[in-house]
């Protein structure tokens, strides 16, 4: 099992107001750096907003990583299903593949994919921008598995036990 977690540092409080806001016209996807391995430019933690015909909000460093991950977003929009995908930007050459267990080649970017939408998602994402405003212990898991929705943890909140044996990324607000 793999698991982040960020400091405050990272967390956004105009990616979290973005978020709310677009949430409210409709779905986004939110692609977030998981994984790095090797030369590249990318940091562990940087998030893209994705929705309507490409339109976007946020960071991510590496502009080739970028239009990799908006392409992708499409079929998730589409879909529904949330994927990882692995970018090896070497050499410019750009393959995506959904398996973390490929062979690794020297330079590689993870970036989670996953629809946000609806009244769970909205509600999430307020408990986000919340907990950044107050300045409150809470943290961001999403778990790295289709299916399974990102949840805000407070510090009364339940336990981590409920990822046991999955990838996760967590993020404190």
């Amino acid at each position: 099992m793999t698991q982040t977690t960020l400091t405050t540092k990272t967390s956004s409080l105009d990616f979290f107001s973005c978020l709310v806001e677009r949430l409210i016209q409709g779905p986004v996807v939110v692609a977030i750096v998981t994984a790095t391995h090797g030369d590249v430019g990318s940091q562990i933690g940087e998030k893209l907003l994705i929705w309507g015909d490409a339109q976007t909000m946020g960071s991510l460093t590496e502009h080739t990583v970028k239009a990799t991950v908006i392409t992708q977003s499409f079929a998730v929009m589409k879909t529904g299903i949330s994927q990882r995908i692995v970018i090896d930007p070497g050499n410019n050459l750009f393959a995506v593949t959904a398996d973390p267990e490929a062979p690794q080649s020297t330079a590689q970017v993870h970036v989670w994919l996953i629809r946000w939408q609806g009244a769970i998602a909205l509600s999430t994402a307020k408990a986000a921008l919340a907990a950044i405003n107050t300045g409150q212990k809470h943290r961001l898991v999403i778990p790295l598995v289709t299916g399974q929705f990102p949840y805000i943890l407070g510090a009364e909140g339940p336990s981590l036990r409920n990822l046991q044996g999955q990838d996760a990324y967590l993020e404190d607000l």
